[in-house]
Formats: C-alpha cells, sequence, structure tokens
C-alpha cells in the first residue's frame, strides 16, 4: 500500500499590527471612533433633537479624556450619548413639574 503525500500549505508572513496612532480614524457614525469627529457628534445630538446639548457633552468628556466618571474607558460614545440627552430630559421634567403652573389634573 503506497502513502499518499501530505499536502502542504506554504506559511504566510503574519501581517505587523500598525499602531492605532498612525492609522487613519474610519468616522462610520457607529460610535466606536474614539474621540468622537465633532461633526458626527452634531448630526447624531441634531437626529435627537437636543443640538444645544452637543457641545455640553463634547467638552465635558474632552475634560476628562472621554473616561467614565469612575475611570473606566469608553468604547462607544453614542451609547454615553444617549444616556446624557435621557438625562436632560428627565431633568426637564422634573423641573416642569416642580413649577407653580404645573397640575396633576389634565
Amino acid at each position: 500500500m503506497k502513502r499518499k503525500a501530505k499536502r502542504t500549505v506554504p506559511k504566510q508572513q503574519k501581517e505587523v499590527r500598525k499602531s492605532s496612532k498612525n492609522t487613519v480614524h474610519n468616522h462610520d457614525g457607529l460610535g466606536t471612533t474614539m474621540p468622537p469627529d465633532k461633526d458626527v457628534l452634531l448630526i447624531y445630538f441634531d437626529q435627537k433633537g437636543e443640538c444645544d446639548l452637543a457641545d455640553d457633552f463634547f467638552n465635558e468628556h474632552a475634560a476628562r479624556g472621554w473616561k467614565t466618571p469612575t475611570g473606566g474607558t469608553i468604547n462607544n460614545w453614542k451609547v454615553c450619548a444617549a444616556e446624557w440627552i435621557y438625562n436632560h430630559r428627565q431633568e426637564v421634567k422634573r423641573r416642569f413639574r416642580q413649577s407653580p403652573f404645573y397640575s396633576d389634573s389634565f
């Protein structure tokens, strides 16, 4: 009985991993590009109807170095922006309920 020759695949050289500092950032709008491009951030807040919050959000997070309040890294800025918008809307509702013009009987 003859032995069959074993097929071998030629070894390919491994690609050298490029540093993230030298790579071109792809601002695809998914929220994973850190820090986000300010134009993309403005578009996101405009779509949510909260254009005036975009600068406050960007400035506060840039001052923190795009870290969470506990010091962790932010992987997706859209998650933080959605929470920022939600908290702002809740604060507006709370202020409205505390105003003298608010009434429970509608």
